[in-house]
């Protein structure tokens, strides 16, 4: 199913300090799966920036199915449940604007560490990056993940190839940064991944003969996101079918320098993630919406011996949120740049 969404930009303009909105965010816990990250400072003074990716949710589905079924002399028939929330209003200028000075100021720290930064013109001539496909921002635009957005920082420039330039699958080709830091004269490459989220999968055990689905409302800078929906053919959806497509996504920072000669991996290299999601308060209610429905059941008794059940049972619930867009947008700045900071200063000590 394919949704097209519209950003709303604000009219007014509102002037209050970051303690007026209530903004801030939960305690930053991150962690590192580095590799002779020390050695990262040892080489040229020269960075590029391979990808700054920020991908955010605006809207969440999700489906229960129960099969028909029975045993012995009862029968019961299938089960559907179907919830779904999604974000009526944010301000496209408000988030680009956030995540423009997200970008500038990652290049700025860099910079005041005596970094020079490599222009996507120059990185666009290596081997690495031929045949593949430039895109420059600023711009906001739809992913071909359901219900997630991307937003490109003004005046940042990359590279892509074969796929759709704003899907999660982006950052998975092997051993692009190692070969383009080779071919950079080992410089420094950096790739960033920031994924904000406002959606949760809530459980509840021994529902029984039922299909339910609960979903939660908690905005954050996700440690890592699976995007699932409903597998379509022709545009229809059999509720008698299970199956989903599924997107993992995640929040990172890694640089990376040089390239081994055996092997072809990093010469060092430093992972840095988060170990728990990052809470963003201030900007949407933390509630749930559930969508419920039970199976209907028929036993054949002696006085009653062909029992038949016909249909089957469907719930479904929606629910859109109208978050403060200024918030929103500045929560998403608060959560990476803290991210990206507490990183930093771990690398640049």
């Amino acid at each position: 199913m394919k949704f097209t969404f519209k950003l709303l930009a604000t009219l007014s303009v509102i002037c209050v300090s970051i303690p007026s909105f209530g903004q801030t965010i939960g305690k930053i816990e991150t962690k590192d799966n580095s590799y002779k990250a020390d050695k990262l400072g040892e080489g040229s003074k020269k960075l590029y920036i391979s990808t700054f990716t920020i991908n955010f949710e605006i809207y969440k589905e999700a489906v229960d199915v129960k099969s028909a079924g029975g045993f012995r002399n009862s029968i019961k028939n299938a089960a559907k449940a179907k919830a779904a929330i999604g974000l009526a209003t944010l301000d496209r200028n408000a988030i680009q604007e956030k995540a423009d000075q997200l970008y500038s100021e990652f290049i700025v720290d860099f910079k005041n560490k005596g970094y020079e930064i490599i222009t996507a013109e120059t990185a666009g001539q290596t081997p690495t990056y031929e045949g593949w496909n430039k895109q420059t921002g600023p711009e906001v635009k739809e992913t071909d993940m359901t219900g997630i957005l991307a937003v490109v920082p003004s005046g940042y420039s990359y590279y892509y190839k074969d796929r759709n330039a704003f899907s999660s699958k982006l950052a998975g080709f092997a051993k692009t940064a190692q070969n383009l830091s080779k071919e950079l004269d080992d410089a420094l490459i950096a790739d960033v991944s920031l994924v904000y989220v406002f959606s949760d999968s809530g459980t509840d055990w021994n529902i029984g003969n039922a299909a339910q689905v609960k979903l939660l409302i908690n905005y954050r800078l996700a440690s890592s996101y699976t995007i699932s929906d409903e597998k379509t053919s022709l545009g229809v959806t059999s509720m008698f079918d299970k199956s989903k497509q599924s997107v993992g996504l995640s929040t990172s920072i890694v640089l990376t320098r040089g390239k081994l000669s055996i092997g072809g991996s990093a010469a060092s290299q430093y992972t840095g993630t988060l170990k728990k999601d990052l809470e963003i308060d201030g900007v949407l209610k933390k509630e749930k919406v559930v969508a419920f429905t039970k199976q209907t059941m028929a036993t054949a008794t002696l006085l009653n011996p062909i029992v038949v059940i016909r249909g089957d049972n469907y719930s479904s619930t929606t629910k859109w949120l109208e978050p403060d867009g200024v918030r929103y947008a500045e929560g998403m700045y608060l959560a990476g740049k803290g991210f990206l900071t507490n990183h930093l200063n771990e690398i640049m000590k």
